[in-house]
């Protein structure tokens, strides 16, 4: 047993400690081989230069045989360890999800073999992590619709898309008309779950193609890809009629509301913020703004000359 268990503690080669101890027992016993037949030779009383030779080729077998030795545990450790350091700069440079291939760690000691499965169970929980994160940065945590900073980083490059093609690209701007009395008589919980039956009913009403946004508060954002301004109108016409008819009750409360739209096509010839994107945003603004002046619950269509609530 307890030859046993040294075998295994001192020689095993399926692990890094085992083949370190292998490697300098073969370096510690060659020099005692080569003592002990020099002893022999010089007993057995044969001349010197035949003994210098049969010295001489033992050293160099046992030097080839370290060599051996060394390659094998070269082999068996900066193998693995060289796939483990591409792996992490892989992730460092933002490739997360990197992970080793187990197969390659057939013949490594089993501490790699579990720093390997190790490695690729966190690259894959790092992986995870930042999707979580990256989904909620744009993301509204109250609604579940894309936020503001989703909208104006994909509505650029989706009106870029329209406007290689040469299609028509569109934009709502939706404000729930008196939401703050809503907050005011039933409370702000009432007034989270109106919002989000709000968000159901304009999002049941939108299309595939459509990008629904929370832009802040009661205020959201449709763009309509592939849409002129008459299309959108019908678009937006759809929403407010969906509100208009689906009231929101619960707990014996009973919520009728509407909503005012604004409704602007993209122009070439923009007259407000700093790119097309940010035109075509400002222009539905100030068309919902005159919608809200005539009276809310309807939709209002930019027209020039349509000035906001800060003129």
């Amino acid at each position: 047993m307890i030859l046993h268990d040294l075998r295994r503690d001192l020689f095993t080669s399926n692990h890094v400690r085992g083949l370190l101890r292998l490697y300098a027992a073969a370096l510690v016993l060659s020099p005692a081989a080569l003592a002990v037949l020099a002893l022999v030779l010089v007993g057995e009383e044969v001349s010197t230069a035949a003994a210098l030779g049969a010295i001489l080729l033992g050293l160099i077998l046992a030097l080839a045989g370290a060599m051996f030795l060394g390659r094998r545990l070269a082999q068996r450790i900066v193998g693995p360890m060289g796939l483990l350091v591409r792996a992490a700069r892989d992730i460092q440079e933002g490739r997360f999800g990197s992970a080793v291939d187990l197969n390659e760690f057939r013949d490594a000691p089993l501490e790699f073999k579990l720093l390997g499965m190790a490695f690729n169970r966190m690259s894959e929980t790092i992986k995870d992590h930042i999707s979580r994160l990256e989904r909620a940065s744009i993301t509204d945590p109250l609604t579940g619709l894309r936020n503001r900073r989703f909208l104006v980083t994909e509505g650029p490059r989706l009106l870029h898309i329209a406007l290689r093609s040469g299609s028509k690209f569109s934009c709502l701007m939706i404000d729930i008309d008196h939401f703050k009395n809503v907050n005011d008589q039933h409370g702000h919980l009432m007034g989270d779950r109106f919002l989000q039956h709000i968000t159901e009913r304009i999002s049941e009403s939108i299309r595939g193609s459509d990008l629904l946004a929370r832009a802040g508060g009661e205020e959201f954002v449709v763009l309509a890809p592939n849409s002129g301004c008459e299309e959108a109108r019908l678009l937006a016409e759809r929403i407010r009629q969906a509100v208009v008819q689906n009231p929101y009750e619960a707990q014996g409360v009973h919520l009728g509301n509407t909503v005012s739209v604004g409704v602007a096509e993209y122009s070439l010839e923009p007259k407000f913020g700093s790119n097309l994107f940010e035109d075509m945003l400002e222009r539905a603004d100030r068309a919902l703004y005159r919608a809200k002046e005539q009276g809310r619950n309807r939709v209002a269509l930019w027209e020039d000359g349509d000035v906001g609530p800060d003129i």
